[in-house]
């Protein structure tokens, strides 16, 4: 069975929202959160959405939020922020 790439913490946002999702790469970091933000999967502005990595503050948010909810750093994939 082949090693997967450990997940890696992305902030997904546009001009409006913003989201921290747990993927793999920033192209399925994207396709998450244009689930969560947009509605679906394949909008056609997720193309328009911006990936980057997290901030200090956004890495400890998300962290945070994970314990609340008891997902601990593994299970969660994205939260609104």
């Amino acid at each position: 069975m082949p090693v997967q790439q450990p997940r890696r913490l992305f902030i997904v946002e546009d001009s409006r929202r913003r989201a921290a999702v747990s993927a793999r790469d920033a192209g399925r970091a994207r396709a998450v959160a244009a689930a969560m933000l947009l509605g679906s999967p394949h909008a056609e502005r997720r193309d328009a959405l911006v990936v980057r990595e997290p901030e200090d503050e956004e890495r400890a948010d998300f962290e945070t939020r994970a314990r609340q909810i008891g997902q601990g750093d593994c299970g969660l994939t994205a939260i609104p922020l």
